[in-house]
């Protein structure tokens, strides 16, 4: 399921900016350090608008590619609030059994979910009149940073980080999870049989978030001249909320900030069928592949599916190579060995087939680390085809995407076991859907489409490497 620091912060963010609010909520603790006010963020156009694009820290802040090289003013504190995000739920559950004369059979089962955590907060802004005043004063650095002009010709989109959601103390989650059951039966017969049982299943779980640690942000695209201010994506339409505020021209190349953000409308009028064009025309690529090299990509794939900055690379050196057309340079371990099946011996790489592979890494970063462990437990076995039906299934059954529902799940889709033990169960909770086991179904949420739909490409590309494509 969500973890608890991602699932308190977008309580949190509905709480301080409405359901419509436009923060980006941090997807992790790991980086909730990262977002600072003025750090400069890559977003690369995702190759599918179904999973939104995400943000990558660069390393850089603004006072670092601007002259006088000299410290940023303090952001604007807004406003500070006091949060408590307590949920308490409880399920209970009785079934009889009784035959003619021949005996009965009774049970009863109870879960119960809780979590708790109060936390103040404050917003922190760069006001408009901030940047204004840095426009009035510094200019941009010559010659440019390194970085700056690699991401450029990638065709990656850079921004700053113009507000944050801080906390200002220390802040401990508290989650609980526990089962009991019992039952009892009665046979009657020449002997007469009598029995009965009882269990009980406590977890819980803390989690601490550190004083100062970034919850959610906002940002402005940062334009770079002529080709910064073009905002031609493939593969996204975006729009541009409203101008910040246009810095002065330096050696013909202007400087501007623009409040950025995705058409959330775009996204959910999309449908299962145009999902399984776009994933199987990537899927035919790669089915083209001899049955030796699939293999071997398909093991490598699994290899890294748990390591993040190898997949990044891989994912950055194939971006590389599209976008310039060349030669890309060799990468190390499993990541190399994917590259090397991507390139003529001339070291020149094959769009057709690098595209597909760009696509998948995509879809496997939009994945949970739970998900992605899972995902490589599976390369060892044959469940992946049977994990692709059912996630297929709930696709299309929970059409039109933008609405709650619940879908029922056929048992020829669920095997032996269907309850959160179950591989398949813990799949699709990852998404952020809520499961039940006495009459199996799951209650659609519209905000689980990226994570369920990424999870459905994933399965489906990599089935396709396979022995039995689909």
């Amino acid at each position: 399921m969500p973890s608890a620091f991602e699932k308190v912060v977008k309580n949190v963010i509905k709480e301080v900016s409405g359901i419509k609010g436009d923060l980006i909520p941090v997807d992790s603790l790991r980086n909730s350090t990262s977002f600072r006010p003025y750090c400069l963020l890559s977003r690369k156009p995702p190759s599918s608008l179904i999973w939104k694009p995400r943000y990558t820290c660069v390393d850089l802040s603004i006072k670092d590619i601007l002259e006088p090289n000299a410290p940023e003013p303090e952001p604007e504190c807004l406003g500070s609030f006091k949060v408590s995000d307590v949920v308490d739920g409880n399920i209970q559950g009785k079934v009889t059994l009784s035959g003619t004369g021949e005996g009965r059979i009774s049970g009863g089962a109870t879960v119960t979910d809780s979590s708790s955590a109060s936390m103040n907060v404050r917003i922190l802004r760069v006001t408009q009149e901030t940047w204004e005043t840095m426009q009035h004063e510094r200019h941009l650095q010559q010659p440019e940073k390194k970085i700056l002009q690699q991401l450029r010709s990638r065709g990656v989109d850079l921004f700053v980080v113009t507000e944050v959601l801080q906390t200002k103390e220390e802040v401990q989650i508290t989650e609980t999870h526990s089962q009991e059951g019992s039952g009892q039966f009665t046979l009657l017969g020449a002997v007469c049989l009598q029995g009965e049982g009882k269990g009980h299943q406590s977890r819980k779980k803390m989690v601490t978030i550190p004083a100062g640690s970034i919850l959610a942000f906002r940002v402005a695209q940062l334009l770079i001249g002529s080709k910064w201010g073009d905002r031609k994506a493939v593969g996204q339409r975006h729009h541009v909320l409203n101008v910040l505020a246009t810095m002065r021209r330096y050696t013909s190349e202007q400087f501007r900030l623009l409040s950025d953000g995705i058409d959330e409308e775009e996204v959910v009028e999309a449908d299962f069928q145009g999902l399984y064009v776009e994933v199987k025309s990537c899927a035919s690529e790669l089915e083209s592949l001899d049955m030796e090299l699939r293999q071997q990509l398909l093991e490598n794939i699994g290899s890294i599916l748990q390591d993040q900055p190898s997949m990044e690379a891989l994912t950055d050196s194939l971006e590389q190579g599209l976008c310039s057309g060349g030669q890309v340079q060799p990468l190390d371990g499993p990541a190399g060995c994917i590259l090397e099946c991507l390139v003529l011996d001339s070291g020149e790489l094959v769009p057709e087939l690098a595209a597909p592979v760009v696509y998948l890494l995509e879809a496997m970063s939009v994945l949970s680390e739970t998900q992605k462990l899972l995902l490589a437990k599976a390369l060892e076995t044959t469940v992946l085809s049977k994990q692709l039906e059912l996630v297929k299934h709930v696709l299309e059954q929970s059409t039109p995407w933008q609405e709650q529902c619940s879908v029922s799940l056929p048992s020829v889709l669920l095997g032996d076991c269907w309850d959160e033990e179950d591989p398949n169960w813990v799949l699709l909770e990852e998404c952020g859907l809520r499961l039940q086991v006495e009459a199996p179904q799951v209650h659609w949420e519209p905000t689980s489409l990226t994570r369920t739909s990424a999870l459905y490409a994933s399965l489906f590309l990599l089935s396709s490497l396979g022995q039995n494509p689909c």
